[in-house]
């Protein structure tokens, strides 16, 4: 494992052990090892196709991981057909609690506002040179708005979230859960494991940049709540993608 995914591995679970030491409640120790092991396997295969120079060898013409995403969706299913956590229980479902969807949809409409205005204030936009709709483009966008966020909310809001909730000492079953500093701790850590695969690089030693691990983080904060909130994953996978597409649209089209 490269040394930039062994920091991950060690910030991931050095911020484990302090929240499982706040949460003073019935902690269940079998769900704290879950959850590094799904970390960690999803990971790995995250980056297997990049490993094994996958995309060069077969000449696929991609510039994103489409692969290794489809293998973190892979080792989510496998996950809810062996491991303890039903469908429900991570939140795929359609069932939405009626009396959260406004909420859900002001908060939707509010990430989208906040990333399209950072893209917008920054000029950002696809990292190419050439026009906005060639090739490149078009993968980008369909992988921005259909894989990344399928991909990453099944495993961060949905199985993540759910394993260290109930570590943590709350209930899992159909998200009977109540608001306290323990779901708290758990969305915090959540989307902590997130950020700082973005945030933690290694380039001649070990560097961290807040800009870069900000972003994914509260992005987290936020699709956690919806989660939750909602008793679904079906409102963070829409702010995700609909956030990035103004993200990737809004520079062009107000340019």
């Amino acid at each position: 494992m490269p040394l930039q995914s062994l920091g991950q591995l060690a910030a991931v679970l050095l911020g484990l052990v302090l929240c499982l030491i706040v949460s003073k409640q019935n902690r269940r120790t079998y769900f704290a090892f879950l959850f590094i092991l799904v970390y960690v396997i999803a990971h790995v295969a995250n980056r297997l196709p990049q490993f094994f120079n996958v995309y060069s060898v077969l000449d696929l013409g991609l510039s994103y991981n489409w692969i290794g995403h489809l293998l973190m969706i892979l080792v989510v299913l496998l996950f809810l057909w062996y491991g303890p956590l039903s469908a429900k229980d991570i939140g795929l479902t359609l069932d939405q609690r009626s009396d959260t969807v406004v909420s859900a949809v002001i908060a939707t409409l509010g990430v989208i506002i906040f990333k399209g205005s950072i893209a917008v204030s920054v000029n950002g936009g696809p990292t190419y040179d050439g026009p906005p709709f060639d090739s490149v483009a078009a993968e980008e966008l369909l992988f921005q708005t259909i894989m990344a966020p399928v991909a990453q909310e099944l495993l961060y809001t949905g199985v993540l979230l759910s394993l260290l909730i109930v570590a943590l000492g709350e209930q899992k079953e159909d998200q009977t859960f109540s608001w306290n500093h323990v779901i708290v701790l758990a969305i915090a850590l959540t989307a902590f494991s997130h950020g700082i695969r973005f945030g933690l690089i290694y380039d001649g030693g070990f560097q961290f940049t807040v800009e870069s691990f900000l972003f994914p983080f509260i992005g987290k904060l936020v699709y956690a709540w919806l989660r939750l909130s909602t008793g679904s994953l079906l409102f963070p996978v829409i702010a995700f993608s609909l956030s990035n597409l103004a993200t990737w649209a809004l520079p062009y089209l107000l340019s």
